[in-house]
C-alpha cells in the first residue's frame, strides 16, 4: 500500500469515529433534554399540553420507560388506555413492566364501572398475550384496585394450573387484596397449597396469610401452618407470629409462640412473637408471663421495649396469678420509677405506659413527669398519666399547657383526652379539657393546633361552639408549614356539619396543595352531601420547585452516602434515576445546608421503621418546603430508604429505613435508596439517638 493511501485510510477512520462520537453525544444530549421535560411535567403533575403523552411512543426506550413511570406518580386516569397500549405493544419488557406498575397505581381512582371494564379486559384478554415478567407484575398490580370478582377470576385462570405458574404474582396479588380488606375462599385455598413442605414455603405466602388473618380455612390448617416456626427464614417466622396473633388458638399456638419469643436467633421474630402473645388471655399462664419479664431485661433494646409495651396490652391484673405475677408488676413499677437512672429512659417510658394501662388509677403514684428533664420521656409520662384515668392527673396535665415547649403541650392535651375517655361522666373534667383545646388553637405551633383540632372532632368534645374558633384558626395558617393542622381542622369541620364552614372550605378548594384540597372536598361533602371532586383542578402549580438540572446531572446514577450516627456508620446508595428530585433534595439538605447534622431519630417502631430527619425532633418538622412523591416499581425490602409524608406530595426532610419487608408501603411512599452496609447499626438505633452527619462518599 502506498503511503498516501495509508494516510487517507487513517484520516477516514478517524473521521468516522468523530462522526460516531458526535452522534452519540448528540443522542445523549437529546435524551437528557427529553428527560428534563419529563421530570418537570411529572413534578408539576401536568399532562394537559400533550407533550408528556407524546413521549409514550418515543423511539428511545429509556424515554418511554421514564414517561410511563411518571404517570405512575401523576396517577391521572385519563391516560389509562395509553398505559394499556404500552403494556401490550411496547417492544421493551422494561416498559411493559413499568406500564403494569403505572396501571396499578392509577386504576384505583377509576369509577366502579371503569375498574370493572379494565379488570375484565386485562384478565380475560390482555394477560393471555403477555410475556412472563410483565404478566406476573400485572397480576400483582391488579391486587391494588380489582374487585373480589377479579380476584376469583385470577384464581380460576391461574390458580390450578399444573405445573404452577406466576406463584409470586398471585401470592402478592392476594396479599394486596387482603390489605384492602378483600378476601376470597378460593384465594385462601390457593395459599394453603404452598404451606408444605416447611422448608419450601416463601415468606410472601405467610405474609399473604397474615394479612388475611382469622379465616375458617386457615384455622382448618393451623396445625400444619404452626410448624413453620421451625423454618430457616426469619421472614417466614416473623410473619407466622403475626398470623398466630390473629388466628388465636391457645392449644396450638402458644407453645411455638413462646419458643419464638424466648429463643429465636433473630430479634425481629422475637418482637413479633411478643406482640402476638399479648393478644392472648394470659391469666394463669405463668410461663408466658415469665417470658415477658425476662424480655423486659433483654440486652436488645427492641426486644425490651416491645416486651414492655406489649405487656401493657395483656389486660392482666396484679392479682391475676401467683407471686410471680405480682413480682412482674413490681418489676414494671421499678422500671417506671427508675430510681437512680438504673434503666434507660426509653424503657422507663414504655413501662409507665404499660403500668397505666394495666393498673389504672393506682399507677399515678409511680408516674412523675417533673422529675425528669428528657422532653420525649416527659411527653410519654404525660400521656401515661392520662391513661391512668385518675382525676388527680388533670392538675398536673394542665400545668404543661405552656407553649414554650410544644412537645409537652401536645402530650398534655393528649393526656387530657385519655383522661376524659376514662371519666366520661365527669362534666367538669370534660368542660375543662374542651376549653383547653379551644385555647390551644391560639398557639402558634402546628403540632399543638393539630392535636387540639383532632380532639375537638372527637364525639366527647363535638360542639357547635367550636366552629368559629376553628374557622379563625384556619384563616391564619399557611402552606406548607401547617398542612397537617389545616387537614385536621377541615376534618373536624366536616364532622360538625355546620353551614358556616362552607365558604371557608370552598376557599381551601383553591389552594395549591392537593392534600388540602382533598380534605376540603371531603369536609364539604360531609356538610352539604354534595360531591365537590369535580371542582378539584386536574392541574395545580406546585408551591415549591427546584429544577437544578446542573446539580442533578452532576450526580452518578447511584450515589453512595455515609450516615454517621452515635451507634456507628451506615452506608446507603441513593437512586437518582428512580427518585431524582427526592435524591437531589436530600443531598442538598445534607451537603449545602448541613441540615441533618445533629438531628435525632424521633420514631422507632421495632421491626418496622427507624425514622429521622425532623429538625423539631417530635415528628412535626420539615425543611420549610414540600416536594412531590416519586413512586416506582421498587418494593420495601429490608433496609429500604423511604420518605415520610402526611399524604401524597407532602414529603420534606423526614426519612425512614425499614427493618424488614413492608409491602403495604409499596407505591405509597417514595423509595429513594437502600442500606448497603450497616443494618446492624440501624437495628441498634434508639429513640432520640443523633445523626452526626450525612456525606457523599463518591
Amino acid at each position: 500500500m502506498k503511503p498516501f493511501r495509508f494516510l487517507y485510510l487513517i484520516i477516514l477512520i478517524g473521521s468516522l469515529n468523530l462522526v460516531s462520537q458526535s452522534q452519540e453525544e448528540y443522542d445523549i444530549e437529546k435524551r437528557q433534554t427529553k428527560l428534563e421535560i419529563i421530570l418537570r411535567m411529572q413534578d408539576t403533575r401536568t399532562i394537559h399540553d400533550g407533550k408528556l403523552v407524546s413521549f409514550l411512543t418515543d423511539a428511545d426506550p429509556i424515554i418511554r420507560e421514564r414517561t410511563v413511570l411518571a404517570f405512575g406518580s401523576i396517577q391521572d386516569t385519563f391516560i389509562s388506555n395509553l398505559l394499556v397500549d404500552r403494556l401490550m405493544n411496547d417492544p421493551e419488557v422494561k416498559v411493559q413492566v413499568a406500564a403494569a406498575f403505572a396501571i396499578g397505581q392509577t386504576a384505583g381512582s377509576l369509577s366502579k364501572e371503569g375498574k370493572q371494564k379494565l379488570q375484565h379486559d386485562l384478565i380475560w384478554t390482555r394477560l393471555e398475550r403477555m410475556s412472563h415478567n410483565p404478566k406476573e407484575r400485572l397480576i400483582e398490580e391488579i391486587g391494588k384496585f380489582g374487585s373480589k370478582e377479579a380476584l376469583e377470576d385470577l384464581i380460576l385462570r391461574y390458580g390450578n394450573v399444573n405445573p404452577p405458574v406466576y406463584i409470586h404474582g398471585l401470592t402478592m396479588c392476594i396479599a394486596r387484596y387482603a390489605i384492602r380488606g378483600i378476601i376470597s375462599k378460593e384465594a385462601v385455598h390457593y395459599l394453603l397449597k404452598y404451606i408444605t413442605p416447611v422448608e419450601s414455603v416463601s415468606w410472601q405466602v405467610v405474609y399473604a396469610l397474615q394479612r388475611i388473618g382469622d379465616h375458617a380455612e386457615i384455622r382448618g390448617e393451623l396445625e400444619k401452618i404452626v410448624q413453620l416456626y421451625k423454618h430457616r427464614d426469619p421472614l417466614v417466622r416473623m410473619n407466622l407470629a403475626t398470623l398466630l396473633a390473629k388466628v388465636k388458638d391457645d392449644k396450638i399456638n402458644l407453645e411455638p409462640l413462646q419458643k419464638l419469643a424466648d429463643f429465636d436467633g433473630d430479634w425481629r421474630v422475637r418482637v413479633n412473637a411478643l406482640k402476638a402473645l399479648s393478644n392472648y388471655d394470659l391469666k394463669n399462664k405463668d410461663d408466658i408471663v415469665r417470658t415477658f419479664r425476662r424480655s423486659f431485661f433483654a440486652g436488645n433494646m427492641n426486644i425490651a421495649v416491645t416486651a414492655l409495651s406489649s405487656f401493657g396490652n395483656t389486660g392482666l391484673e396484679k392479682d391475676d396469678g401467683n407471686q410471680f405475677v405480682k413480682e412482674t408488676f413490681t418489676a414494671l413499677e421499678k422500671i417506671t420509677v427508675n430510681k437512680d437512672d438504673e434503666y434507660q429512659w426509653q424503657l422507663q417510658a414504655e413501662a409507665a405506659l404499660a403500668l397505666a394501662k394495666l393498673v389504672g388509677k393506682n399507677a399515678i403514684t409511680f408516674i412523675k413527669p417533673s422529675d425528669y428533664p428528657q422532653p420525649l420521656l416527659q411527653a410519654q409520662l404525660l400521656t401515661a398519666m392520662g391513661l391512668t384515668g385518675s382525676p388527680e392527673a388533670a392538675k398536673t396535665l394542665v400545668e404543661y399547657l405552656n407553649d414554650s415547649k410544644p412537645i409537652l403541650y401536645r402530650a398534655a392535651l393528649e393526656g387530657l383526652m385519655e383522661l376524659c375517655k376514662k371519666n366520661p361522666n365527669d362534666g367538669n373534667l370534660t368542660n375543662g379539657a374542651y376549653n383547653s383545646c379551644i385555647n390551644a388553637l391560639g398557639v402558634k405551633d402546628v403540632a399543638v393546633i393539630s392535636a387540639a383540632a383532632s380532639m375537638l372532632g372527637d364525639s366527647i368534645f363535638l360542639k357547635k361552639t367550636s366552629v368559629e374558633p376553628l374557622l379563625e384558626t384556619i384563616s391564619r395558617l399557611h402552606i406548607p408549614d401547617d398542612i397537617e393542622a389545616i387537614q385536621e381542622i377541615a376534618s373536624t369541620l366536616g364532622k360538625l356539619k355546620d353551614m358556616r364552614a362552607v365558604e371557608h372550605l370552598k376557599i381551601l378548594l383553591r389552594q395549591r396543595d392537593r392534600s388540602i384540597v382533598l380534605a376540603a372536598a371531603s369536609a364539604l361533602k360531609s356538610i352539604t352531601d354534595q360531591d365537590y371532586t369535580t371542582e378539584i383542578p386536574r392541574y395545580m402549580e406546585p408551591i415549591f420547585t427546584d429544577y437544578d438540572f446542573k446539580f442533578l446531572h452532576s450526580l452518578t446514577d447511584t450515589v453512595k452516602v455515609k450516615m454517621e450516627t452515635i451507634r456507628g456508620d451506615v452506608l446507603m446508595e441513593l437512586y437518582k434515576n428512580i427518585a431524582p428530585f427526592t435524591v437531589m433534595s436530600f443531598l442538598k439538605l445534607a451537603t449545602q445546608r448541613a441540615f441533618y447534622r445533629g438531628l435525632s431519630f424521633h420514631r422507632i417502631v421495632p421491626n418496622f421503621v427507624v425514622q429521622g430527619g425532623d429538625p423539631r425532633g417530635d415528628g412535626w418538622g420539615g425543611p420549610g418546603y414540600s416536594i412531590r412523591s416519586e413512586f416506582s416499581p421498587l418494593t420495601y425490602e429490608t433496609g429500604m430508604l423511604g420518605m415520610a409524608s402526611s399524604g401524597k406530595d407532602t414529603e420534606g426532610s423526614q426519612f425512614f429505613i425499614t427493618q424488614s419487608p413492608q409491602p403495604h408501603l409499596d407505591g405509597r411512599y417514595t423509595i429513594f435508596g437502600k442500606v448497603i452496609s450497616g443494618m446492624d447499626v440501624i437495628n441498634k438505633i434508639q429513640l432520640d439517638d443523633h445523626i452526626f452527619d450525612i456525606k457523599i462518599i463518591q
